[in-house]
């Protein structure tokens, strides 16, 4: 318990001196804060705003969606637990679990993300131990395409040099120009590339399935407030808002998760 008020300390301190958040930040507010990665654009945001009023109406609290300008402003603010409510990468969860107790409540249903590598069609490679030392690019902000395929490699004791690309279409064009000698993608991603480009690539490898984003809670939430906000999130489905919020999302709706959901990726962190 000592050694948990201390990294949690320890965090809120360390965050603290970027600037970007504040305790009286943290205590001030009056609503609910609720934060959503900012590499999604402001419509892709404003397509939670049906689910967010839904949880304010279930549970009488007010929710606000905390926009952040970057993913270092979002991540110094998770890590100094500024917002109440999370939806966030399965990494991002085990660290901010880890240092400042946001515990997971739900999670989607029925899903596993993968990553895939990805070379040259022409290229000698036939596993990723060929990769080591070599060229390895990923979309900065796709955290199957990045995060887990790098998580992957690692894993299997590959080191590669790594670099980031805008987009995954940029990382798959950059393999068949010869610019890097790996990407990290989706298979969704892949499978839509124009022909000219996919048939000059393979795939060199995919990875286990590992469970999808958290929606996590901070500890402060009192019981009472955390139960309406979880049935609420659990409910949504069964109203024409929520069936066209998933629709649209291209998501399934939410389910119960445990903490335990996600130790596919601790290990893959080496914990």
């Amino acid at each position: 318990m000592i050694l948990k008020i201390i990294q949690t300390l320890s965090a809120l301190f360390i965050f603290g001196l970027s600037g970007h958040v504040t305790a009286t930040e943290i205590s001030g507010h009056n609503a609910l804060l609720f934060g959503l990665s900012p590499h999604l654009t402001k419509e892709q945001q404003a397509r939670w705003l049906p689910l967010i009023k839904y949880i304010e109406k279930q549970t009488n609290y007010p929710l606000h969606l905390q926009a952040s300008p970057t993913i270092s402003v979002f991540e110094n603010r998770l890590f100094a637990g500024k917002f109440d409510l999370a939806y966030i990468n399965p990494k991002l969860f085990i660290e901010a679990n880890r240092y400042v107790g946001y515990q997971p409540v739900v999670k989607e249903g029925q899903k596993e993300l993968r990553a895939i590598i990805v070379v040259a069609k022409d290229s000698s490679y036939q596993s990723i131990k060929d990769l080591n030392g070599l060229r390895f690019i990923s979309p900065e902000n796709a955290f199957a395409a990045s995060v887990l395929s790098r998580l992957n490699l690692y894993a299997q004791g590959v080191n590669v040099i790594h670099s980031y690309v805008e987009t995954a279409v940029q990382g798959y064009s950059q393999v068949v120009a010869g610019s890097a000698d790996a990407v990290g993608g989706e298979e969704q991603t892949f499978n839509k590339l124009p022909t000219e480009i996919k048939s000059k690539l393979k795939i060199l490898w995919m990875t286990e399935g590992v469970t999808p984003y958290a929606f996590v809670i901070h500890p402060r939430v009192n019981t009472t407030v955390r139960k309406r906000m979880v049935e609420a999130i659990l409910d949504f489905k069964d109203i024409p808002e929520g069936e066209a919020f998933f629709k649209k999302m291209k998501i399934n709706p939410f389910v119960v998760a445990k903490n335990k959901d996600w130790d596919e990726i601790r290990q893959l962190m080496g914990e």
